[in-house]
């Protein structure tokens, strides 16, 4: 009898009758009230409908009869994920590989922990034989720290273990890409397989294609990668760029001005509009993105000021900007002008 029911149940419930599912196993359970199979199914089942309340319920009283039940505390740590608990969700984690020992749960871990910014815990833990997900979030959190060559290193580590693997290149492609090494971007690119949910990938072929010069396929690019996820400013600045160099100046504008709306204190991206409007000798607007100490604003205020003859000012800013990085060639180009016309030299 119990067995038809659990067969019935889970036919239900891989077509998608899960209230119906619900109430086959309430019958079976009828029948033995002790079973955790039953009580996981529940669980389950009310999770997919969205009720997290009587899903945590069903967790908690097969948690109750085994605090080691694996499948149990996925579940636990899943509902944590969906609602953004990740403190909760890790904890539940670290209890999971601790009876697992499995690298897949060591890594769920690690990636909890890159998700609240916890890189340098992630490197406390020894590991031998690290699988292809471990490298992987290893490399992300050097990544996010900027450590990029170390990065780098993991994720070839990676590539080794799992050659195809989309989530490893894209990341080793970014990655690459930071450290400015963009003719090996390209033929990873060729590794990438397309995905229209992807907006990373859209962005990592936008990048490309607008450093080989296509920049109509890089527009295509930043533009699928912004419908996919419309708040991240990276994206709108990245489609902002490749408009200036096509010199669409009121795209690049306005795609600028969306990235800074979505991340007002991103000096980068001021310091872009601000380089826009120089380019149109729009001066005064310029000058009004410019700021906090952020080095390239600085320089550009200089210029700003030799271009519009406060040449003492530029000449001032030059020379305090001069201590930090002394081997900068337009800063030094400038420099020698001001000296030149001043008498200085």
């Amino acid at each position: 009898m119990i067995k038809n029911l659990l067969q019935e149940g889970f036919i239900l419930k891989q077509k998608g009758h899960y209230k119906h599912a619900i109430e086959v196993f309430y019958k079976a359970l009828e029948l033995d009230n002790t079973s955790s199979e039953l009580l996981l199914e529940l669980a389950e089942l009310y999770n997919l409908m969205g009720n997290e309340e009587r899903a945590l319920n069903y967790i908690e009283q097969i948690l109750d009869k085994n605090p080691a039940h694996i499948e149990a505390l996925k579940l636990l740590e899943k509902i944590f994920i969906n609602k953004n608990a990740l403190k909760e969700a890790e904890q539940t984690a670290k209890n999971i590989y601790c009876i697992s020992g499995n690298k897949h749960d060591l890594a769920t871990i690690f990636k909890l922990l890159n998700q609240q910014n916890k890189f340098d815990e992630i490197f406390e833990y020894r590991i031998e034989s690290p699988n292809a997900a471990v490298y992987e979030e290893q490399a992300k959190a050097l990544y996010y720290k900027k450590e990029f060559a170390k990065s780098e290193e993991l994720l070839k580590k990676a590539l080794e273990l799992e050659p195809y693997n989309q989530s490893i290149i894209l990341l080793l492609g970014k990655v690459l890409y930071i450290q400015n090494k963009k003719d090996l971007c390209v033929t990873l690119l060729e590794k990438l397989v397309p995905n229209e949910n992807n907006a990373e990938l859209f962005n990592f072929t936008g990048l490309i294609s607008a450093y080989t010069g296509n920049y109509r396929h890089a527009v295509d690019c930043f533009n699928s990668a912004i419908r996919l996820r419309r708040s991240y400013a990276e994206y709108y600045y990245n489609l902002a760029n490749t408009y200036f160099k096509q010199g669409e100046i009121i795209l690049a504008q306005k795609n600028y001005n969306l990235a800074i709306s979505l991340q007002p204190d991103n000096n980068r991206y001021h310091f872009a509009l601000a380089n826009l409007y120089y380019s149109e000798k729009h001066y005064k607007k310029a000058l009004e993105e410019l700021n906090g100490n952020f080095f390239e604003s600085r320089l550009l205020k200089a210029v700003i000021l030799y271009d519009t003859g406060y040449l003492a000012l530029a000449r001032k800013e030059l020379s305090a900007l001069s201590l930090e990085c002394p081997d900068n060639v337009i800063l030094q180009e400038y420099k020698s002008r001001i000296d030149e016309e001043l008498g200085l030299n």
